[in-house]
């Protein structure tokens, strides 16, 4: 009878060991995972801005009656499609967009100016919301066309590519 009362003592404690264990991996999960979310938010909220700057600055920036156009496209690569539409100012100046579909994120970049100015930035994001993606393009905004072809690289959890699109206004 002895020995049945430690066996079952013993199996108690091995039984709160192991839900222990159980729950300080489950919390190291979330941990984890919740980490992840926040670089992807604060990459992509706070492109080539500091952080504490991009959480506590409110003020707006107040911009001239300037001409804006939308250039929009899209591409796929196998089975994942994504949508991109930059917002440019026709005299030139701080570019700013956005990329929605499979991958969502933040564009921000810079436009000389002029009917073939040279256009740059980047882009930070996520696709399929854990993995964090970033890539660089560059190109020309076409006037007399009303497109903007673009050429970029691009990194997504440790794979790069290269690829062009061409958008329209």
């Amino acid at each position: 009878m002895q020995s049945y009362l430690n066996r079952n003592k013993l199996n108690k404690r091995q039984g709160i060991v192991g839900v222990s264990l159980l729950a300080y991996f489950l919390i190291f999960l979330t941990l984890l995972v919740g980490v992840d979310l926040i670089y992807i938010f604060l990459s992509e909220k706070c492109i080539n801005t500091g952080v504490i700057e991009c959480l506590f600055n409110s003020e707006e920036e107040v911009q001239e009656e300037v001409e804006f156009i939308e250039a929009t496209g899209s591409f796929g690569y196998k089975d994942y499609s994504v949508s991109v539409s930059l917002i440019i100012p026709l005299e030139g100046g701080k570019v700013t967009g956005s990329a929605t579909g499979d991958c969502s994120g933040s564009i921000v970049g810079t436009y000389e100016g002029g009917a073939g100015g040279a256009i740059s930035g980047e882009g930070k994001g996520s696709c399929a919301i854990f993995f964090p993606a970033s890539g660089t393009f560059s190109g020309t905004v076409d006037t007399n066309t009303k497109t903007v072809p673009i050429e970029g690289t691009g990194n997504l959890a440790g794979y790069s590519g290269s690829g062009s699109i061409t958008l329209s206004y």
